[in-house]
C-alpha cells in the first residue's frame, strides 16, 4: 500500500500518537512487521528477490536494542524502500543494511548526542522548524554532524570522498564528494522525516509528494521521477508563509496552471520576498505589508540585487493577493498597479537591448554548421547515448526533453504512402502530438530513420525485448529516460576538452534549446516558408516561425541575391515583398494560396472571379519564387500549346471557317500573355541579384564583399 494513501489518524508531534500512527503505518503494510522473527524472514525473502547475496546473521535485521518508536520509524522505512521498485537493486538495498546495524548498536549514543527521542526529531539542514532565510536548498543536504558521527565508526574511518567532474563557469572542476555508503545514513533520517509528514492532513504538510497534486494526466510525470518521488518541502519558508504560499500554489495547480515540470522554480520564486522581509523586519509578519512596502522597498530591493525578469516580483504579488483573499484577519489586501512592474529591471535581457532588441536577436541564438560539426566529432567519446541523443535533436529540432523521452515505437510506416515513414513525438510543452514525415529517398531523412533503427537494434540486443523509451533508463525495475541534464553535462565537457569555439572566437556556451532554433534557422534558409517552419517544429501560432525568417540579416542577403530582391513576384515581374505579411496575418488571411504562388483578392473569389488555380494573365496573382521549376515545367507546357495552335490556326484559316478562326486566335492570343507572365517571373527570380522590375536594386558583386 502507498503510503500516501494510509489511513492515518493524527497530525500532531506528540511521542505516543507519532508511535500509534506509525505503529498503524507499518501494520497497514504487513501486520507481520510488527513482529522482528517475522519481518526478518520477510526481509530475507526480499533480499533473494533482489539476489542480495547475504546469509544468516548478516541479513537479520536487528531491532533488540531499539526503543518502540525507533523500531517502527526503521521499519516504515524498510517498507517503503523495499515496495519500490526503483529500488530493486542489489546496491541499494545492500548499502542500507550497515547503516541500520549502526543506528540499532549505538541508539543510545545518538539519542543523547541529539538530546531527542525519535529518528525524526533529529535536526535537519532541509527540514528546519523554523524556516530557512537566505538559502533556499535546492540538493540534498544532511546533518553533517550525523554524517561525522557514522563515519566515524569502525567499518567506515577508511571510507575514502570520490571525485566527480563538474562544470562551472565554463570549465571543468573536480570536486570531492562523500562515499554513499556513508552518505546513506542521511537517507535514513530524510526519509523517516518524509513519513512523519505523511501522517497529516494534506493542508497541514510541510513535505507534500507531487504525486498527491498530479495525475498521469501530465504525460511522462511518473516516468520523470527517475530514482525517488518528488516533493515540495514547505521547511523552507517561515511559519508565517507556509499557509499563504500553501493555498497559492494549491490553488493552480488545481485550475490547472502550473504543471510538475514548472513547479519547482515557481514554488521557490517566494524566497526573495521571505529574504526581504527577514532584511528589513526582526520579526517580519503578513500585518506589516503595504503597497509601499511592496511597490518601493521590495522592487528597489529586488533590482539592487539584479534579479532576472520580472516574474520573481509579478508572482509574488500574485500571491500576496491570493493570500488577502483566503486569509483576510490575517493578510493585508494590497494593490499594486501594474505599471509598477515597468520598473523592473529586466537584466534577463541582455544589457541595452530590452524585449525588442532581445527578441530580434532570437534566430541568432543558433549554431552554424561548423560548429554542429565540430561538436559531432567531439561526442564520439561520451557514453551512450549522449551522441545518439544529439543527432536526433539535431536534426529534428525537438526540445530537449521530448528528445530524450521520444518512444520505442516512434518511428512507423506510413500507410498510405510506401514513399515515407512517420516518426511520431510528444510534445510536452504544447501537450500534443507532432507527426513528421521522412521521405525514404532523401538523405537527411534516411540518416535519421536508419539511426532510429540501429537504436531498436541496440535495445533488442541488450533487453531481449521492447522498451518503452527509446532511450530507456532503468532504476531498478523502473524504466525512465535518461536526463537531458546529465546528457548537456557530458556535451559540455566533451566541448570544453575539445576547446570549440563560437564564431565570435569565444569558448563555446552550449544549450540544448540552440539547435531548436539551429533547426528553424536552416529551415528558413533553405526556403521553407512560414507554416512550413511552424509545422515543422510543432509551434501553435506563426508568429513563434517568423523569427526565423524576419531577423536574419543572411537571409535578406539570400532574397537579393537569390529571389529576385524579394520572395512574391507579380505577372510583370517585379517583386511583392507585402504579400509575405497578408499570408500569416492573425486577424485573417488578407491573401490566399493557389498554384504557384497566392493570389491578394480572396474575398472577391466568391463574388465574380470564377478561376481556383493560378490566373498567370492576372494583376492580382502572386508567383512564389521558390518554385521556379514549377514555372519552367509550365512555360514548356505553353510553349508546345502555342505550337499546336498555331499550325491549327493556319488549317482553320485556309478553310474559310471565320468563326473558328477568331475563336481560336483569341486562345492564342492568351497562351502567348500566359507565356510573357511566365518569363518574366523566371527571369525575374533567375537574374542573380538584379531587380527585373522598374528599380535597379542590387548586385551580386557588391553584396558579396559586403557580406565577406
Amino acid at each position: 500500500m502507498d503510503l500516501i494513501d494510509l489511513k492515518l489518524i493524527s497530525h500532531t508531534s506528540d511521542s505516543d500518537v507519532y508511535l500509534k500512527n506509525i505503529e498503524s503505518a507499518v501494520s497497514d503494510f504487513s501486520p507481520m512487521l510488527l513482529d522482528s522473527d517475522q519481518w526478518n524472514q520477510s526481509f530475507i525473502t526480499s533480499l533473494e528477490c533482489f539476489k542480495v547475496k547475504t546469509v544468516g546473521q548478516r541479513a537479520m535485521l536487528d531491532f533488540s536494542s531499539l526503543p518502540r518508536v525507533v523500531k517502527n520509524e526503521l521499519k516504515l522505512y524498510w517498507a517503503k524502500v523495499l515496495s519500490d521498485v526503483r529500488n530493486d537493486s542489489r546496491s541499494i538495498i545492500e548499502r542500507r543494511i550497515y547503516p541500520h546495524k549502526w543506528i540499532n548498536d549505538n541508539w543510545p549514543m545518538i539519542a543523547s548526542y541529539f538530546k531527542v527521542t525519535c529518528i525524526a526529531e533529529i535536526p535537519s539542514p532541509m527540514f528546519p522548524e523554523d524556516g530557512s532565510v537566505g538559502n533556499t536548498p535546492g540538493k540534498v543536504s544532511h546533518n553533517k554532524e550525523l554524517i561525522a558521527l557514522f563515519s566515524s565508526s569502525e567499518n567506515n574511518k577508511r571510507r575514502k570522498e570520490f571525485e566527480l567532474e563538474t562544470i562551472k563557469n565554463n570549465s571543468i572542476e573536480i570536486r570531492s564528494y562523500v562515499s554513499s555508503r556513508i552518505s546513506t545514513i542521511g537517507d535514513f533520517h530524510k526519509g523517516i522525516i518524509i513519513n512523519r509528514e505523511q501522517f497529516k492532513p494534506l493542508a497541514s504538510r510541510l513535505v507534500i509528494y507531487y504525486n498527491d497534486l498530479y495525475s498521469e494526466d501530465d504525460v511522462r510525470f511518473k516516468d520523470a521521477q527517475r530514482s525517488s518521488d518528488s516533493y515540495l518541502n514547505f521547511y523552507i519558508y517561515p511559519p508565517w508563509m507556509r499557509k499563504a504560499i500553501y493555498s497559492h500554489v494549491v490553488g493552480k495547480i488545481e485550475n490547472n496552471e502550473l504543471g510538475p515540470k514548472t513547479l519547482v522554480s515557481y514554488f521557490r520564486r517566494f524566497s526573495y520576498f521571505r529574504d526581504f522581509m527577514h532584511e528589513k523586519f526582526d520579526d517580519p509578519k503578513p500585518s506589516l505589508i503595504s503597497n509601499q512596502l511592496v511597490e518601493d522597498e521590495f522592487l528597489s530591493w529586488g533590482n539592487d540585487k539584479g534579479l532576472a525578469g520580472k516574474n520573481w516580483f509579478t508572482d509574488t504579488i500574485a500571491m500576496l493577493h491570493t493570500a488577502a483573499i483566503t486569509f483576510p484577519h490575517l493578510w493585508p489586501s494590497i494593490s499594486v498597479s501594474s505599471r509598477v512592474t515597468r520598473k523592473v529591471k529586466n537584466s534577463h535581457y541582455k544589457r541595452g537591448l530590452g524585449r525588442i532588441g532581445h527578441n530580434q536577436e532570437s534566430a541568432g541564438r543558433s549554431y552554424s554548421q561548423r560548429i554542429i560539426d565540430e561538436i559531432n566529432v567531439a561526442l564520439v567519446s561520451t557514453p551512450y547515448p549522449v551522441s545518439t541523443v544529439f543527432s536526433l535533436i539535431t536534426s529534428v529540432g525537438m526540445r530537449a526533453e521530448d528528445g530524450h523521452a521520444v518512444l520505442y515505437d516512434c518511428l512507423q510506416d506510413d500507410p498510405h504512402d510506401d514513399n515515407f515513414m512517420l516518426l511520431h513525438y510528444w510534445q510536452n510543452k504544447v501537450k500534443k502530438w507532432n507527426i513528421k514525415p521522412l521521405l525514404k529517398k532523401d538523405k537527411a531523412h534516411s540518416h535519421l530513420i536508419n539511426l532510429i533503427e540501429e537504436q531498436r537494434q541496440l535495445l533488442n540486443s541488450k533487453y531481449k525485448r521492447k522498451t518503452k523509451y527509446l532511450f530507456p533508463s532503468f532504476t531498478g525495475k523502473h524504466e525512465s529516460f535518461y536526463s537531458p541534464s546529465w546528457t548537456l553535462s557530458e556535451i559540455k565537457k566533451s566541448i570544453i576538452k575539445a576547446g570549440i569555439k563560437d564564431d565570435e572566437g569565444s569558448p563555446l556556451k552550449f544549450h540544448w534549446h540552440a539547435l531548436r532554433h539551429t533547426k528553424g534557422t536552416s529551415l528558413a534558409e533553405s526556403g521553407h516558408d512560414i507554416l512550413t517552419i511552424m509545422m515543422e517544429l510543432g509551434h501553435t501560432s506563426p508568429d513563434m516561425a517568423t523569427v526565423y525568417v524576419n531577423n536574419r540579416l543572411k537571409l535578406k542577403k539570400m532574397a537579393l541575391l537569390e529571389k529576385g530582391g524579394g520572395r512574391y513576384i507579380t505577372i510583370k515581374g517585379e517583386v511583392d515583398d507585402k504579400i509575405g505579411e497578408l499570408l500569416v496575418r492573425k486577424e485573417g488571411l488578407a491573401a490566399t494560396r493557389v498554384c504557384g504562388g497566392a493570389c491578394t483578392l480572396p474575398a472577391q473569389i466568391g463574388d465574380w472571379c470564377e478561376h481556383a488555380n493560378a490566373c498567370y494573365t492576372c494583376n492580382y496573382y502572386r508567383a512564389d519564387s521558390k518554385d521556379v521549376d514549377f514555372f519552367k515545367n509550365e512555360r514548356s507546357a505553353i510553349e508546345y500549346t502555342i505550337d499546336e495552335q498555331q499550325s491549327e490556326l493556319e488549317e482553320i484559316g485556309n478553310s474559310g471557317r471565320q468563326r473558328q478562326f477568331d475563336i481560336t486566335k483569341k486562345r492564342l492570343d492568351k497562351n502567348k500573355d500566359v507565356f510573357t507572365s511566365l518569363t518574366n517571373i523566371i527571369e525575374a527570380i533567375e537574374v542573380s541579384g538584379t531587380y527585373k522590375g522598374q528599380v535597379r536594386q542590387a548586385k551580386t558583386v557588391s553584396l558579396e564583399k559586403k557580406d565577406d
